[in-house]
C-alpha cells in the first residue's frame, strides 16, 4: 500500500467483508435464540463454518501481495 487509493480501496473492501460477517452472523444467532431442537444448531454450526471459509477467502484476495 503505497498509495492513498490502495488504502482507501483496502479499507473498503474489509469494511465490507465485516458488514457481510455481522449480517450472517446475526441472522444465524437469531435462527438459534428462536429455533427449537438440536437441527438448528448443526445447521448455524454449518453456516458458521462456511462464513469463516469465505471471509479468509476474500480476505486473502484483499490482502497486498509479496512485493
Amino acid at each position: 500500500m503505497n498509495t492513498l487509493l490502495e488504502f482507501i480501496t483496502f479499507t473498503k473492501g474489509m469494511e465490507y467483508l465485516i458488514a457481510i460477517g455481522f449480517l450472517l452472523a446475526f441472522i444465524g444467532f437469531w435462527q438459534l435464540v428462536r429455533g427449537k431442537g438440536k437441527g438448528r444448531i448443526i445447521t448455524i454450526a454449518v453456516m458458521a463454518y462456511l462464513v469463516i471459509g469465505i471471509m479468509i477467502v476474500l480476505g486473502s484476495c484483499l490482502a497486498p501481495g509479496p512485493r
